[in-house]
């Protein structure tokens, strides 16, 4: 009789695995390529746009930065003054990387629970 008992404990114990919490998934988030990738995107713009600014590349090369990392298909822009104003936004593209990546991770812990 107590053998049988052995799996169906183990079974609970897997069961009330501790799920993480939403905060937890954020600050994980911050630890992902997904997020990292992001960053260097939005620094890298930033770089290329000091450098422009100084004479030392051209303006095309900020634009086309811009609109193969940051921006999507119906935001590109066509001058480095709409790429400044993107730019502005930077904390919110961050921002919604990290949730994306957050919802990733949770969704990956998910299924992986749920097998």
């Amino acid at each position: 009789m107590r053998r049988s008992l052995y799996p169906l404990l183990v079974l609970s114990l897997i069961s009330c695995q501790k799920q993480k919490s939403k905060a937890e998934y954020m600050q994980d988030a911050l630890k992902s390529d997904e997020y990292k990738n992001a960053s260097m995107n939005i620094q890298r713009v930033k770089n290329i746009l000091d450098s422009v600014k100084k004479g030392k590349l051209d303006t095309t090369a900020a634009i086309f930065v811009y609109n193969n990392s940051i921006a999507t298909p119906a935001t590109q822009v066509k001058t480095v003054a709409q790429v400044e104003e993107g730019m502005k936004n930077d904390t919110a593209f961050l921002k919604a990387a990290q949730i994306k990546a957050a919802a990733d991770l949770a969704s990956a812990d998910s299924l992986k629970n749920n097998r």
